[in-house]
C-alpha cells in the first residue's frame, strides 16, 4: 500500500482521524452503558435508552433533513470556493432546525407524563424523558455543527461533538459515582447526559465560529434546502424507527427490565454500527464532489476500501460474541446474561450488513432522495410487523429479530441501487 500520499486532509487521513475519534466515543459509550447498569440495574437501563431513543427519534425530525443536505451544499459550494453560500445555508439550516428542536422540547416537557403514560404506555420513563426532552434543540446544534467542521475537514473535532464528548463526561462522572458508592436516583442519568451535551453545546460554539471566520459574508441561495431535506427527514425518520418502536414496544409489553436486557445487547452491537456511521458521514462530502463531478470509478474504489476496513475492523467482536456471549453480557451484571441471544443476532447482523456499508449514503449525495424515502419506508414497514409478531411473545429476542430484518433489506436494496447508477462496486 502506498502512504506517500497520506495526509490528514486526504481520505484516508479523514478516516483516519474520524475512525480514531468514533474509537473513542465506542469506549466511552460503553463505559457508560456498563456504569449505568452496575449502578441503576436493568430497569434504569431500560428506562434510559427508551427515553433516550424516543430524544433521538425528536432530533431526526427536528433536523429536517438538514444535516444531510447541508454537507452536500457545504462541501460542494467549498470545492468551487463559494463560501458566502456556504455561509448561508450552514446559518439557514441551524435555524431552522434548532427552532423545530425548541418547539419539540416544549410539547414534551409540558406533555411528558402524558406521552409516557398513554402513547408510549410506560410510565416508568416519565420522569427521564421530560429531563432528556431538553437535549433535543442542543443535539440538533451540535449534528449540524459537526457537520460544518466535515466541510471544512476538521474531521476529528466534528466526531468529537457529535456523541463521544458528552458519553466521556458522562462516564467520568458515573465512575466517581460507582468508586465512592453514592446512591443514584432514577433521573440522575439523564440529568448526567444533559449536562454533558450543554457543555458539548459550548465547545461546538467555539469551534464552529473559528471554522467560519474565514469565509466570506452569507450570499442568497440558489437552491432549497427545505424541499429535498424533507425527503431525507423521512428517510432518517424511516432509519431509526425501528429501533424506536422495537424499545417503546419491549417496554410497554415486558417492562424496563426487559427493554434493558435488549439496550445492553443494543449497545454493544452499535459498536460496529457507529463505525459504520462513521464511514458514511466522512464520505458524504467525497461522495458528493465525486458524483458531482461524475468519478464514479472514484466511489466504487472507496466503497471496496471501506467494506473491507470495516469487515477487519468487526471480526475481533464477531468472533468474541460467537464464542462467549454469556461472558460478554455478564460484564454488565448476572441479570444481563438472559439477553446474550438477542445480543448475538444484532451483532452478527450488524456484521453483516457492513458488506453494504456506505450505500445510503452514495444515494443522497447522488440526490437520490426520493429512492432512499421508499426503501427506508419499506424498511420501516417491515420492522414494524416483524416486532409487533416476535416482541410481545419473545421478548427481548424477538425485537432483537425485528431490528435485524429491515436493516438487512434495507441495506441490500442500497447497494443494488447504487450499482444502478454505474457505481463499479463488485
Amino acid at each position: 500500500m502506498k502512504f506517500e500520499n497520506f495526509h490528514l486532509r486526504g481520505v484516508r487521513g479523514q478516516m483516519v482521524m474520524g475512525f480514531g475519534v468514533k474509537g473513542l466515543g465506542a469506549v466511552t459509550s460503553f463505559l457508560f452503558t456498563w456504569l449505568l447498569a452496575r449502578t441503576a440495574g436493568a430497569a434504569g437501563v431500560g428506562a434510559f435508552g427508551a427515553s433516550l431513543t424516543t430524544v433521538q427519534m425528536c432530533v431526526i425530525l427536528s433536523l429536517l433533513g438538514l444535516d444531510a443536505i447541508l454537507v452536500r451544499s457545504v462541501s460542494v459550494n467549498l470545492s468551487m470556493e463559494k463560501t458566502g453560500r456556504a455561509r448561508a445555508a450552514a446559518r439557514h439550516a441551524i435555524r431552522m432546525a434548532t427552532s423545530a428542536g425548541i418547539a419539540l422540547a416544549t410539547i414534551i416537557v409540558i406533555f411528558h407524563w402524558q406521552i409516557a403514560a398513554e402513547l408510549i404506555g410506560s410510565p416508568a420513563i416519565a420522569q427521564s424523558l421530560m429531563v432528556l426532552s431538553l437535549i433535543i434543540p442542543i443535539m440538533v446544534y451540535c449534528r449540524l455543527v459537526s457537520t460544518v467542521l466535515r466541510g471544512v475537514k476538521w474531521i476529528g473535532l466534528s466526531q468529537f461533538i457529535d456523541g463521544p464528548l458528552t458519553t466521556s463526561f458522562g462516564s467520568l462522572v458515573l465512575g466517581v459515582v460507582f468508586v465512592l458508592g453514592l446512591p443514584v436516583s432514577a433521573i440522575f442519568p439523564s440529568q448526567l447526559y444533559l449536562v454533558g451535551w450543554i457543555l458539548t453545546a459550548a465547545v461546538a460554539t467555539f469551534l464552529y465560529a473559528r471554522a467560519v471566520r474565514s469565509w466570506a459574508p452569507h450570499e442568497p441561495l440558489d437552491e432549497s434546502l427545505l424541499k429535498p431535506g424533507f425527503m431525507i427527514l423521512v428517510a432518517n425518520a424511516n432509519n431509526l424507527f425501528t429501533d424506536w418502536f422495537a424499545t417503546i414496544l419491549l417496554a410497554a409489553t415486558h417492562g424496563p427490565a426487559e427493554a434493558g436486557l435488549f439496550r445492553v445487547g443494543y449497545q454493544i452491537a452499535a459498536t460496529l454500527k457507529l463505525f459504520s456511521a462513521t464511514s458514511e458521514t466522512i464520505l458524504q462530502p467525497v461522495f458528493a464532489v465525486a458524483y458531482r463531478q461524475g468519478d464514479l470509478r472514484r466511489i466504487g474504489r472507496i466503497l471496496r476500501l471501506t467494506i473491507f476496513g470495516l469487515l477487519l475492523a468487526s471480526a475481533p467482536l464477531a468472533i468474541g460474541v460467537l464464542v462467549v456471549p454469556q461472558w460478554i453480557m455478564r460484564i454488565f451484571g448476572a441479570q444481563f446474561t438472559a439477553g446474550a441471544t438477542a445480543m448475538q443476532i444484532m451483532v452478527l447482523g450488524q456484521v453483516f450488513s457492513l458488506v453494504f456499508a456506505a450505500s445510503g449514503s452514495v444515494l443522497m449525495m447522488a440526490s437520490r432522495e426520493r429512492l432512499t424515502v421508499v426503501l427506508t419506508t419499506i424498511s420501516a414497514v417491515i420492522g414494524t410487523i416483524l416486532a409487533l409478531l416476535f416482541i410481545p411473545p419473545y421478548g427481548a429476542l424477538g425485537a432483537a429479530v425485528a431490528i435485524l430484518g429491515p436493516l438487512l433489506f434495507l441495506r441490500l436494496a442500497s447497494m443494488m441501487a447504487v450499482r444502478r447508477l454505474g457505481v463499479p462496486i463488485f
